[in-house]
């Protein structure tokens, strides 16, 4: 992977991704859908014997994109959210693909810590922990 070095004031210098300038547009999409008053209503649901905690649904994100992001329509909407499940920042909690669905499947937002931009190499015992706890 190739990475640009950007000096800063000090003599530090400091290796960026090629796709920052995405991450960066993505991660405020993230942020105003984590809005508490006016994000994506995120809750804690009960299943058979248990409850599951801050999920949303596909359709929850899909109607979100569709009021709040300037998309032509349904088809767009499905295609931004596909995006930001494939580059991390929300995941199924029954499956593991990346993409969503505008029905009642359940998502989570991602962990920062493990958004592309921080630019981690996950370890297997990390990366295990966060889909399985």
């Amino acid at each position: 992977m190739t990475f640009s070095r950007i000096r800063g004031n000090s003599s530090d210098e400091k290796m960026v991704h090629p796709n920052h300038i995405v991450y960066r547009k993505m991660e405020y999409l993230i942020n105003q859908m984590l809005n508490n008053e006016d994000g994506v209503p995120i809750k804690t649901v009960k299943s058979f014997l248990s409850k599951i905690p801050s999920v949303f649904t596909g359709s929850d994100i899909v109607a979100w994109i569709l009021r709040n992001v300037e998309v032509a329509d349904l088809g767009d909407a499905l295609h931004l959210a596909h995006l930001l499940a494939s580059h991390g920042y929300i995941f199924q909690i029954d499956d593991h693909v990346l993409t969503v669905k505008n029905d009642g499947t359940f998502y989570r937002f991602q962990t920062p810590y493990f958004w592309p931009s921080n630019c981690w190499e996950p370890e297997n015992t990390d990366y295990g922990m966060q889909i399985f706890c």
